[in-house]
């Protein structure tokens, strides 16, 4: 739930209207799974999810609004969103010092958004 919090602020507004409003008020889709196929590597995690209003959140839930048209959405966001959602996304080192235990967060084998009790990312 941080990265996705992160990530509803880093934006700020939905990416398909443009429609600016608070972070608690929009919803972050995921595409596709972070982890990728072998023969898929060259995907960026940066590319598989994109921040939407409430309502186009459930149109694309509903199949109103087709992947292509998100995906165009995505490619046309500036390079500095992509840098900042890249370091949000990225591998990161983490310490737990009362373990003495270091663990790294690989964008490629893991996904932000957990299935919700239907079985559908969020």
């Amino acid at each position: 739930m941080k990265t996705k919090n992160r990530i509803r602020e880093l934006v700020g507004k939905c990416e398909y209207c443009d429609h600016e409003t608070s972070p608690n008020q929009l919803n972050v889709y995921q595409l596709s799974p972070l982890a990728q196929p072998e023969y898929r590597k060259e995907t960026s995690p940066v590319n598989t999810v994109i921040v939407l209003c409430e309502v186009h959140y459930n149109q694309v839930l509903g199949g109103q609004i087709s992947k292509s048209s998100l995906k165009a959405r995505i490619a046309k966001r500036p390079d500095r969103m992509k840098k900042e959602l890249r370091s949000v996304l990225q591998k990161q080192e983490r310490t737990s010092l009362e373990f003495d235990i270091t663990k790294s967060r690989d964008p490629v084998l893991f996904t932000v958004f957990p299935p919700d009790k239907n079985g559908r990312r969020r």
